[in-house]
């Protein structure tokens, strides 16, 4: 594993019992096939598998942590794992106002990504990536990649059972595609939040 100052890795956040409930909620949650061609611009075949959880439509304002607490009682471990990640920031301010599901099958590509378009406030924008498989090998690939201005990786992180992954400053990053061999797709839980810096 590969880290640099903006990546903090955590394989005992979530309880084995809440990572187990966790992993199993999520294996059976449909997913949506998603064009993001139509509506970043980024490139014909930029598509990926996801499943909207809470979502806000004003992001710098909104807090949607109350859609994660009216969840579907067999969808509550999702917000469990939100509170784990919020209690470990200690008392600080922390507003939520993403969360989904993203799904990479063999042959769909991630794409080199930020999170926002606003430099002046990416000092205090988090992402929590939890990976939501029972298994996961290396040979299977899919790892998350973080690079630095120059296009360099200075993080890498595999998608270990139950594992998170936050990260902040929104640095340009990419969850990249499984293996040919990989017989399952990659499923990972992302939380995208503010928390003032300091």
């Amino acid at each position: 594993m590969l880290l640099n100052s903006s990546v903090e890795v955590f394989d005992d956040l979530l309880s084995p019992a809440l990572a187990s409930e966790l992993i199993s909620a999520i294996s059976w949650m449909p997913m949506y096939f998603l064009n993001r061609w139509k509506e970043f611009k980024s490139h014909e075949l930029d598509m990926h598998w996801y499943y909207p959880i809470a979502f806000s439509d004003a992001p710098y304002t909104e807090d949607v942590e109350p859609k994660l607490d009216h969840l579907d009682g067999s969808l509550q471990s999702i917000t469990q794992c939100w509170h784990a990640i919020k209690a470990s920031h200690g008392d600080r301010p922390v507003r939520l106002y993403e969360c989904m599901l993203s799904a990479n099958t063999f042959g769909t590509e991630g794409r080199v990504h930020r999170d926002i378009a606003e430099d002046k406030v990416r000092d205090s924008h988090h992402i929590a990536l939890v990976y939501c498989n029972s298994q996961w090998k290396p040979d299977w690939a899919g790892e998350t990649l973080v690079f630095d201005e120059e296009g360099e990786i200075v993080a890498a992180v595999m998608p270990k059972p139950g594992r998170i992954v936050k990260i902040h400053g929104d640095p340009t990053h990419v969850g990249r595609s499984v293996s040919r061999i990989c017989p399952t797709d990659r499923r990972v839980l992302v939380f995208k939040y503010w928390l003032p810096s300091g």
